[in-house]
């Protein structure tokens, strides 16, 4: 049976995952997640699209990406995927012995500048989610330990305020009921006649990216909190070190 073709729509930001076939490691040692990151650095060199943060885990992986039209979408992962699958047969010789991957990639359209901040955290605090670390800048193949380089592994985008420490202090957070991101995010499906700013946290779901499917002209971030604005040092912080 045919695949589905997928919706072509305007440019817009995205939270995009793909797992391995039968819930297999992808990633076992330094070595495999590191050529990874240079296959997805070759295939963003390729085809340019905005990465604005990531997180790569031992059987999945996690981009949000944007704004970007799903064309070029569509045309850089399946290059990534399709090269990281060849090499990882190669290296292993194991050809004909299945897909690397469970299917093609998922890809939900984020409608709004609060649901891309949490968006952005839930990407970026899957390892300390998963137990894997005490404090989610700690796991390198990431992009809040990246953002700390002197030299990123990747070419990230995005807002400065996400390279700050009370960002990072956000994603470690357990709870957010004490830190509201409401002064960030405009909510474009507010009913009239009530408050149109989104707060991000407050319940037991936190860490759930919701997405909806609308259009990218919402996602826009006004004036940030002082809390949230860089710190003016943060290049001058010593480089985390890749194991």
């Amino acid at each position: 049976m045919p695949r589905r073709a997928r919706t072509l729509q305007s440019e817009s930001y995205f939270h995009v995952i793909n797992r391995s076939s039968r819930k297999s490691p992808l990633f076992e040692r330094s070595k495999d997640y590191r050529e990874f990151l240079r296959i997805l650095r070759e295939g963003l060199q390729r085809h340019p699209v905005p990465l604005l943060a990531y997180c790569v885990m031992s059987n999945h992986w996690h981009l949000v990406v944007g704004p970007v039209g799903t064309g070029v979408l569509s045309t850089l992962l399946h290059w990534v995927t399709t090269t990281h699958a060849v090499r990882f047969h190669t290296k292993r010789n194991t050809s004909g012995q299945g897909p690397v991957y469970q299917g093609r990639f998922k890809s939900h359209v984020i409608d709004s500048a609060g649901t891309l901040l949490r968006a952005i955290r839930y990407v970026e605090r899957n390892a300390l989610a998963a137990n894997l670390v005490k404090r989610a800048e700690d796991w390198p193949w990431g992009s809040l330990a990246d953002r700390q380089r002197s030299v990123c592994a990747l070419p990230l985008k995005g807002a400065a305020f996400l390279s700050s420490r009370s960002w990072i202090e956000l994603v470690n957070a357990s709870q957010l009921e004490d830190v509201s991101l409401r002064h960030v995010a405009d909510d474009p499906g507010a009913r009239k006649g009530v408050d149109k700013r989104r707060r991000v946290g407050g319940g037991r779901r936190n860490d759930q990216a919701h997405t909806h499917v609308e259009g990218a002209k919402h996602l826009r971030v006004i004036k940030l909190p002082r809390p949230l604005q860089p710190l003016e040092q943060r290049r001058n912080r010593p480089a985390l070190a890749i194991k």
